[in-house]
């Protein structure tokens, strides 16, 4: 009712079709599929080649994050290359640790409990691996995570269509994008890894610049450097996919249910 009247002022329905909306049970259900399908589909037509250069920094942007999460700067390259110093900074840690807190303060004052959920798991997360996993250890994982990022991103990237993130990321729009991108990526890396497994394809040796005999290649860096098997390669990053794919079904099925709602008024008694 407005104030010093006795008219009511009605609040206009959602609409249930609004591509932008977070709680359209027909967008949750339908658009993701759809998108991904779209992707997947372009990715699989002559027109495919335009998609590899998003494919190319998924995989760079997977090496790129491990690399700041151990507090090393790192710029990731959509020309099959991310430039790492090996060297720990102090600038880059506590960067890392202000967007985090920052995600988290814009959460909770928007009363959106997602951005609050990623920080808390990440910021102890970013101290263990900046302070206390070896360098050694550290690097490994850098290298694991280029074909690895290729799974946990692109995954993360569908998985975020649904999550409510604070205003100024627009993200009501721009996880279409995201989607998008995420689908024709996750696709060709899970298609080829289970070609690997079945023995279709082999591990790709080399690296995208010095090509197949370059051995400083993630693959030869794994096997040559750290020991890793052909069978602990091949083992790891088709069971990362998988598990990657059965997160992302988890969530779709999580939103299309409404499920969220019962966290949200959990979160809304605390927040």
């Amino acid at each position: 009712m407005r104030e010093g009247t006795d008219e009511f002022t009605v609040e206009p329905e959602p609409d249930p079709y609004d591509p932008t909306s977070f709680d359209s049970r027909a967008v949750n259900a339908i658009a993701p599929p759809v998108v991904a399908a779209l992707a997947i589909l372009l990715r699989l037509s002559p027109l495919g080649f335009l998609l590899e250069g998003f494919h190319v920094w998924v995989h760079e942007l997977g090496h790129a994050s491990q690399a700041w999460m151990t507090g090393r700067k790192a710029v990731p390259l959509p020309i099959g290359w991310t430039n790492v110093e090996q060297s720990q900074s102090l600038f880059v840690y506590f960067g890392v640790l202000l967007l985090l807190g920052t995600l988290a303060f814009y959460g909770w004052r928007e009363r959106k409990p997602f951005p609050i959920f990623l920080a808390v798991i990440l910021i102890p997360l970013q101290a263990y691996m900046t302070w206390r996993l070896p360098g050694d250890r550290a690097h490994m994982w850098m290298i694991f995570a280029g074909v690895g990022g290729e799974f946990y991103i692109a995954s993360a990237m569908m998985a975020l269509f649904y999550f409510n993130l604070p205003d100024g990321f627009r993200w009501g729009g721009c996880r279409y994008f995201f989607l998008f991108i995420g689908a024709a990526s996750f696709s060709e890396t899970w298609s080829f890894w289970r070609d690997v497994k079945h023995g279709v394809e082999g591990i790709p040796y080399g690296s995208m610049i010095g090509g197949e005999d370059d051995g400083g290649g993630d693959m030869n860096i794994l096997k040559d450097d750290y020991g890793w098997t052909q069978h602990q390669i091949i083992h790891a990053y088709s069971h990362l996919g998988d598990m990657c794919m059965v997160a992302v079904a988890v969530v779709y099925g999580f939103f299309v249910l409404r499920l969220d709602r019962i966290i949200d008024r959990f979160l809304a008694k605390i927040l």
